[in-house]
């Protein structure tokens, strides 16, 4: 969506266009991700350069949510952490593409690991999202199961309530098993016993903390 070339700009449109589609016949809210760039570029650009590649993803994308919105689906763009992308890193950053594009459909898709990384504060990252959180990804600091590691979750989820988030929490993780995206996500190792482990105890642990948030 922010190729040098406008071909592939315009194959990245295309790709996202069909899945908007298919979002609009499933009944699927929204379409969510790092769409403004292909993952894994890590280029060091003049500011020039960078702000030439903004403006790209800004093109592409205003017109994937003109046509989004005319299938009533919204668009969920989730920053990624420096080792997986150089365009869109932070909360900050992410607005300030929501608010280039325009568009009342297209917002944010925050996910805890990779603001571990890239945000000072997570709680201040979600209020200064507000209403732009569209969709939401509970992983803990290493991908593993929520409550396993060091993200302090009752901050985010409070964080959550005090924005009035409506949307789903997915515990986002993955499997060495599954070789092409442990590749993609540098996952050398198993994060829990089982995957199944990894989500009864992830799913415990934010029920639990869920409960506190409401009751605080």
């Amino acid at each position: 969506m922010s190729h040098d070339d406008p071909a592939l700009r315009r194959a990245g449109i295309d790709y996202v266009r069909g899945c908007v589609d298919i979002a609009a016949a499933v009944g699927s809210p929204h379409v969510a991700g790092p769409m403004y760039s292909a993952t894994g570029k890590t280029r060091l650009l003049s500011p020039t350069e960078r702000e030439r590649q903004r403006g790209w993803a800004v093109e592409s994308l205003a017109e994937v949510a003109e046509y989004a919105a005319g299938r009533d689906v919204r668009l969920a763009i989730e920053p990624l952490n420096r080792f997986e992308t150089d365009l869109v890193n932070t909360v900050e950053q992410g607005l300030d593409l929501c608010e280039r594009i325009g568009g009342a459909n297209v917002g944010l898709l925050l996910d805890t690991f990779h603001m571990n990384i890239e945000e000072r504060s997570l709680p201040d990252a979600i209020r200064l999202a507000g209403g732009r959180v569209f969709h939401f990804h509970a992983c803990e600091n290493d991908r593993g199961a929520p409550g396993s590691g060091h993200i302090d979750w009752d901050g985010v989820l409070a964080a959550l309530a005090d924005v009035d988030y409506p949307g789903q929490i997915v515990i986002e993780s993955f499997s060495p098993e599954i070789r092409e995206i442990a590749r993609a996500v540098s996952l050398w190792r198993p994060l829990a016993e089982s995957p199944d482990a990894l989500v009864r105890d992830g799913l415990a642990s934010l029920r639990r903390g869920l409960a506190r948030a409401q009751t605080r």
